[in-house]
């Protein structure tokens, strides 16, 4: 029995309460575009970045309620991109949320034979880009820690974000004048490979550590075993596969910046001329540094101003990063001259981080790592886990396999449609490419089309790769010297790694790993 779909629209943003207007699933379902949903990974790879969720559907618009010139439109005055939008599907007694975003654009087609609105959609990581945001500088703090000041400095809702606290620490951080959602990436590459940002069937921006694979239940354990033919839920075509030659990496460099914090503030941004301040009217000054600074201080006539005439009052906007408003007002009018900013400045040195593993470098050439996706901000320590994270992960050969399963095929084939998520572990065995493996699931997309009869979900998986099976290990006979193997690979095992709140991988039980 096909699931129920609902696709809303809340034209009139008061949280779908009018749903003769905003429940818009009888204008879609049987139009002759089916409703797309795609989110995930730009690639069916745990180093590939998170591409922001779309969607797209068309609306039947014979009544013109769509159109924005109809005054008479129940929703007139309410038809334009942001608007949120919510896709849900019910089977038995489940309700599932399979996409949560946007309106973000739209067209009119009035020709007699459309009559319609083709409608794109966007989540909440793509309406980040396009936005400049600027922080305070923050020291020592984790990656988690981090994305939380950034949804701060957007406006995000508190209560609407699920954010791990993150492994890496980074000494310092700080935006000026930065694209939220590139700084969003570069924050999810600083916590290193299977580090996810996505956003949640209830709208919230989540972030999953690097570590989120080696203690969440849903990649631990094999969710559901698929296969090519025999048992339920078994895939369908189209199935594509790539073997991962080209995706090698057994060499790879990160330059990491050392900063350090001066003990006594100097000059680190000054102007020359005169500012005039109207009598009452505050003028505001962009001190734009050329360096991050912390500690800030008010100017001071005679220091860091020549006042030329009348009385003023100087203010900061923030007393670290790499750029503060100065606000000057005066009741009566004033004039200063040459005016500058003290602060501790931040100065950095570079040390360069290099993992390479030789015998796959003997077997395939040297194959290093694309630079544009580097640790940008974690310290060298983390730096290092995270280049050892992706040779010990890539150097040899990592398949990937884009799989369908259609839900019109049965009940347990649609389970899987509207079950699983990012990051799942499944089990695949597919038999033209003998591919017999644990996957982890990096990209999903929807089709749901013909009246919602047909229910057609595209997988993007990626194969896991083996871990140590023999870790060294000092008081384990056949773990020892010449035995046991460093994991110092990349190649945690979840199931022995070291845990202070898991029973049986404490001390004397568990073995580190990154």
């Amino acid at each position: 029995m096909p699931a129920a779909y609902r696709l809303l629209i809340d034209w009139l943003a008061n949280g779908f309460a009018d749903t003769a207007v905003d429940d818009v699933t009888a204008r879609t379902l049987d139009q002759r575009q089916p409703l797309t949903f795609r989110y995930g990974r730009d690639q069916a790879r745990q180093f590939s970045p998170t591409s922001p969720g779309e969607a797209g559907f068309m609306l039947d618009n014979r009544s013109r309620d769509y159109s924005p010139e109809n005054t008479s439109s129940p929703v007139a005055g309410f038809v334009t991109p942001g608007r949120p939008v919510k896709f849900q599907a019910t089977s038995g007694a489940t309700t599932t949320v399979l996409y949560t975003g946007y309106l973000d654009d739209f067209e009119i087609k009035p020709g007699i034979n459309d009559r319609a609105v083709p409608a794109t959609c966007m989540d909440a990581l793509g309406r980040m880009r396009g936005v400049q945001v600027t922080t305070p500088l923050y020291q020592a703090i984790k990656t988690g820690e981090a994305i939380g000041y950034l949804l701060d400095a957007i406006g995000w809702p508190a209560d609407a974000r699920d954010l791990d606290a993150g492994v890496s620490v980074l000494p310092f951080w700080w935006l000026d004048d930065t694209d939220a959602f590139d700084a969003l990436m570069q924050l999810a590459d600083s916590e290193g490979p299977a580090a996810l940002v996505t956003v949640d069937g209830q709208g919230r921006i989540v972030f999953r550590d690097r570590h989120h694979r080696l203690t969440r239940t849903q990649s631990l354990n094999v969710q559901s075993t698929w296969r090519s033919s025999g048992t339920e839920p078994c895939i369908s075509d189209p199935v594509s596969y790539n073997h991962g030659w080209k995706e090698i990496v057994n060499a790879v460099s990160a330059d990491v910046q050392v900063r350090t914090v001066a003990v006594s503030p100097s000059q680190v941004w000054s102007s020359q001329g005169l500012i005039t301040i109207p009598a009452g009217t505050p003028v505001t000054v962009t001190a734009q540094a050329g360096q991050p600074f912390t500690g800030a201080l008010n100017p001071v006539a005679g220091t860091d101003y020549t006042l030329v005439s009348g009385t003023v009052s100087i203010g900061i906007s923030r007393t670290s990063g790499q750029s503060t408003v100065i606000t000057l007002t005066s009741a009566a009018g004033a004039i200063v001259q040459d005016l500058s900013l003290r602060a501790q400045a931040i100065t950095s040195t570079t040390v360069t981080v290099t993992v390479e593993e030789p015998s796959s470098i003997a077997q395939y050439g040297r194959k290093s790592l694309d630079g544009g996706r580097l640790p940008t901000w974690a310290n060298p320590y983390d730096t290092l886990a995270i280049l050892q994270l992706i040779v010990g992960r890539r150097s040899e050969r990592l398949p990937t396999i884009t799989v369908t399963m259609r839900g019109a095929g049965g009940a347990a084939r649609l389970a899987e449609c509207l079950g699983r998520n990012l990051s799942d572990r499944i089990h695949l065995t597919e038999s033209l490419t003998g591919l017999d493996s644990d996957c982890f699931i990096e990209q999903i997309s929807h089709t749901v089309g013909s009246g919602g009869l047909e229910h057609v979900t595209t997988f993007g998986l990626e194969k896991i790769p083996a871990v140590v099976s023999t870790p060294f290990t000092f008081d384990v006979a056949g773990r020892g010297f010449d035995d046991g193997r460093f994991v110092g690979d990349g190649l945690d095992n979840p199931a022995t790694m070291f845990r202070f709140d898991t029973a049986g991988q404490g001390f004397d039980q568990g073995v580190f790993s990154y």
